[in-house]
């Protein structure tokens, strides 16, 4: 513990009162990786804090670990991640990742080893350039979406959850009942937990009820004081550095590849045809219900 004079802010002196900064600029020294990250290896939540690393676990469960967590969506990163390991991840290792792209467009700035100049050309960014276990195919360069999210019981306490490849048709399936109902993912708890149909890890999304009017000021004050803090989570920050946990539970080793030299022209992948659009259909807001029950039975995801 420092040695300070204990001071109050209702105290400064005068030429000082006004002038003080709210935000604590040495915030990320104590913190290793700068925010929290939940991990989701093994089909279990862990929460990794720095050197930290905390399982989840059930309320009076004696330990046993929880089968989902249930939490607020802060923010996410509108684009898909990429993230490469050269000769392939090793489960455990804390080295970070040879090439990475926050936005899928383009390596970030500051990748280790750029692999191609574009994310469209790259030879590890297609179809089959991995092969599973399994004999499946894959991609060496694996896709994931970066949300920010708060624990429903803390709510300002913003961390990472990378959502998986084979998850982010779920998850787009969930954004879209949610608009459609003309409700932001931040205006539910949403339950997250695991798909256990399937060999590889998978979430699942469900919400479970609004918000309520003290816990909305909460959420809208950490979108506030952590608006930075939850740029770097998303990666739509600049210089947002990746995050050593990685998605995949069985990325066989490959043999190591060297950047690729680019063609001289540009690949560029053609666009899906406009599907057509469909009747709006009509939605209630939150306040067009007498009671948050009636507005949840509005939250059907089945249909």
């Amino acid at each position: 513990m420092s040695d300070m004079v204990a001071i109050k802010s209702s105290k400064l002196p005068a030429h000082l009162q006004g002038k003080a900064k709210t935000t604590n600029v040495f915030a990320a020294a104590v913190s290793a990786g700068g925010f929290p990250v939940v991990s989701i290896k093994g089909k279990v939540f862990h929460i990794q804090r720095g050197d930290e690393r905390t399982l989840l676990t059930k309320p009076d469960g004696d330990g046993e670990p929880a089968a989902s967590l249930e939490c607020v969506i802060l923010s996410a990163n509108p684009n898909k991640s990429k993230v490469f390991y050269e000769g392939g991840y090793e489960e455990g290792s804390v080295s970070k990742p040879t090439c990475y792209s926050n936005d899928g467009l383009a390596p970030a700035t500051d990748a280790e080893a750029p692999q191609a100049k574009k994310c469209a050309v790259c030879p590890h960014n297609q179809w089959g350039s991995r092969i599973t276990e399994s004999g499946g195919k894959g991609k060496a360069c694996s896709d994931s979406m970066r949300i920010c999210i708060t624990p429903a019981g803390m709510l300002n306490d913003p961390m990472l959850l990378r959502v998986p490849a084979a998850t982010l048709k779920t998850l787009g399936q969930y954004g879209s009942q949610l608009a459609k109902r003309g409700v932001d993912p931040h205006h539910v708890v949403t339950r997250i937990g695991f798909d256990y149909s399937v060999a590889h890890p998978a979430l699942t999304f469900k919400a479970m009820r609004f918000v309520d009017e003290e816990e909305l000021q909460m959420i809208g004050e950490t979108q506030h004081d952590e608006a930075e803090m939850i740029g770097m989570i998303t990666g739509v920050a600049e210089g947002s550095a990746p995050t050593v946990e990685h998605i995949a539970d069985s990325t066989p080793k490959a043999e190591a590849k060297k950047p690729v030299e680019e063609p001289e022209e540009e690949v560029v992948e053609e666009a899906p045809a406009p599907a057509p659009k469909a009747k709006k259909p009509e939605t209630k807001k939150v306040e067009d219900y007498d009671d948050i029950d009636s507005a949840l039975d509005n939250l059907d995801f089945d249909d």
